[in-house]
């Protein structure tokens, strides 16, 4: 699956870059698991979690900005088609679920994915975002190739790390 991370207080996501099949038997390295979207001059990280075209589904959504109208359900979602969305803006943090239901979220951190636990606990216990993703891809089997560390405050503050 995936893991990633949020320290609202910090401004920053990161995510891992390992995506697997379904069956968890062939994992590839993706570009990125976290979106910077710009709504009417406010920043967003939009980090995303499980099956791919629901959560792109929900992206687009989130980008037109019309947050008043829900979006779409996705047509082909079945109970095996999870997901799950965590946004970073200007109000906090946000999480979407399989039913594109945007739910705030009143801690500094937040984790989503298969590693999402292992990291948000590396971060309550007073660690750093590297040390959260170093433990998640060490302990998730399925969280891996590197990850990336996104800043609300603009790309001057970006990275990516492999391992």
């Amino acid at each position: 699956m995936t893991t990633i991370v949020v320290d609202q207080t910090m401004g920053i996501m990161a995510g891992d870059r390992m995506v697997t099949t379904n069956d968890g038997e062939v994992a590839i390295s993706c570009d990125t698991k976290i979106e910077r979207v710009d709504i009417g001059g406010d920043i967003y990280l939009v980090g995303m979690a499980g099956m791919e075209g629901p959560a792109e589904h929900f992206l687009d959504w989130f980008r037109d900005g019309d947050w008043d109208t829900p979006p779409d359900a996705w047509e082909s979602l079945d109970e095996g088609d999870s997901f799950t969305v965590l946004v970073l803006g200007p109000d906090g943090i946000e999480v979407a679920d399989k039913f594109m239901r945007l739910t705030p979220i009143h801690n500094r951190w937040y984790g989503i994915g298969s590693g999402g636990s292992i990291a948000w606990a590396v971060l309550v216990a007073g660690c750093g975002i590297d040390k959260a993703m170093k433990t998640a891809i060490t302990m998730d089997p399925n969280t891996g190739f590197g990850y990336q560390v996104r800043h609300l405050s603009g790309t001057e503050d970006d990275r990516d790390v492999d391992l």
